[in-house]
Parts: structure tokens; sequence; C-alpha cells
């Protein structure tokens, strides 16, 4: 029977392409490339403006911590929340501490062992975690553990896995952000790909927020959301992603305000 992901060499493909494009995903304004093109639909900016704010739920000692995968190694999203924490009139004196742990073709289990045959995080996590002392946590996987097939990660090791990055964080005294993972692909829901598998995923990331009372940040749902209404072409990519994965200009500034707002509900329901 034929698996429903893809090949591994596909997924090398990937890689290598988030690597090539790091910085040019991560950093162009949304139409750039085609002035003629209809600019995009504004996206808000209420959660990522209120972390720099004066109601800001961030402490000035905080240590953000993002562990992820090739989508954090380029770290957009990241930039966005970092801009507005480092630019922040209550926040631009603090000493806010951000520290990105994005691993190429990275999956539960290889970020929580620190490499995998694209990448090295120069040290497990939970050696990042011991060095760093993260207060705030934000784990963001599945694309891989999904899209990788029969390389990647069963959906019982996949639940594990995020339970024991769960329980190092607070061990370590951080509260913790859990991300559903994003899109393989951005036709209609259930039309692309690897929909059965990253909707079985996306479920257990919201299972274990629940049980484990933890911010949620439905970031899938988020973007199909945004795409039911925003892709009437049905195109595969090149609305929030520029590869049917990685995220566009537009699709950094929606992950990054849906994670603002995580990051601030688990702070504010902190001691």
């Amino acid at each position: 029977m034929k698996n429903r992901h893809s090949s591994l060499p596909q997924v090398s493909a990937y890689c290598l392409t988030a690597v090539a494009a790091c910085f040019l995903a991560s950093s162009l304004p949304g139409n750039a490339a085609d002035p003629a093109k209809p600019a995009a639909p504004a996206v808000s900016t209420v959660n990522v403006d209120l972390l720099g704010s004066a109601k800001s739920p961030l402490r000035k000692t905080d240590k953000l911590a993002f562990f992820g995968d090739s989508i954090t190694m380029q770290g957009g999203f990241i930039n966005l929340i970092e801009k507005s924490i480092k630019e922040g009139t209550a926040t631009k004196t603090s000493s806010i501490a951000i520290s990105r742990h994005g691993l190429n073709g990275g999956r539960v289990p290889t970020v929580l062992e620190g490499k995998s045959p694209w990448g090295n995080m120069n040290g497990t996590m939970q050696e990042h975690i011991d060095k760093e002392k993260p207060t705030v946590l934000v784990i963001f996987l599945g694309v891989n553990d999904v899209e990788h097939g029969a390389n990647g990660t069963n959906p019982a090791d996949y639940r594990a896995g995020l339970e024991k990055m769960i329980g190092m964080g607070r061990k370590a005294g951080a509260v913790i952000v859990l991300c559903t993972p994003a899109v393989v692909g951005e036709q209609k829901l259930g039309t692309n790909r690897c929909d059965k598998g990253m909707d079985e995923y996306a479920a257990i990331v919201r299972d274990l927020a629940a049980k484990n009372k933890t911010a949620l940040c439905d970031i899938r749902k988020a973007m199909f959301d945004y795409l039911a209404t925003n892709n009437p072409e049905n195109k595969t990519n090149g609305i929030l992603t520029y590869d049917g994965i990685h995220l566009s200009p537009q699709g950094n500034a929606v992950v990054a305000d849906l994670v603002a707002k995580g990051i601030a509900t688990a702070c504010v329901g902190r001691k």
C-alpha cells in the first residue's frame, strides 16, 4: 500500500529549500517581487503589539525559548515578536531574552536529541534548557513528523516526545506554549497530500494542551481559516507559504500574532 506521505528524497529537497531561503522568506515584503499583484489582506498585529506595550504580560527578565523545525529556524514569525519587544515603549529597556532552536528537518525525537540528518542544534533540548533557563517555552513541531512518512514519527512517539518536552520545561520553571503543526499544502482542507496525518497530529497537540493546561496556538486551524477566504484559486502555495510548508511574509504575520497571543495567555496565568 502506498504511503500517503512523501518519500525521503522529497523531504531532503524541502530541507535544502529551507536553508536556501532562510533570510529571503522571513524578511521580504509580501508583494515586493510583483508590484502588479494586489496587496495581501491585512493581518492583525494586536497580540504582537501587546507584548511590547504597557499592558505586556512579560516580565522584565523573561527568557523566551522557541523549539521547532525549519520554520522556527527561518524565524520570520519570531522576528516580528522580537521586534515588538525590542521596540515597545514598555519593553525596550528590559532584559527580555529570546533564544531560537530551529532544527532543519526536525521532528519531536530529533529536536529532543538536538540533531537531524540536515542540521545540528549544538546540544540536546535538555542541555539548552539547563543552560538558558527559559521562563517561556514555545514548542512548534509536527510537519516533519508527518511529512517524512515511514521515516517520520508515529503518533505514540509524537505524543510521548511532546509530553517529555512539557515536563522538561515545567521542571525548569517555564510556562508552556504548544503549537499545532501548520500545513503541507494550501489547498482546500482535506485535499492536500498530508492532511489526514496533519489533522491527527494537530489533535494530539490540542489534547496535550488541554490535559496539561498549557497555552495552545492552533496554527493549523488559523491558517486554514485564513486560506478559506484568501485562496479563491485553491493554490497549493503562495499565500501563507512559498512552497506549501515554509512561511511567506503573510504566513509569518499570521503565525506571529497567534504565537504572541499564546505567550500572553501563558504569562497571564502564571504565579
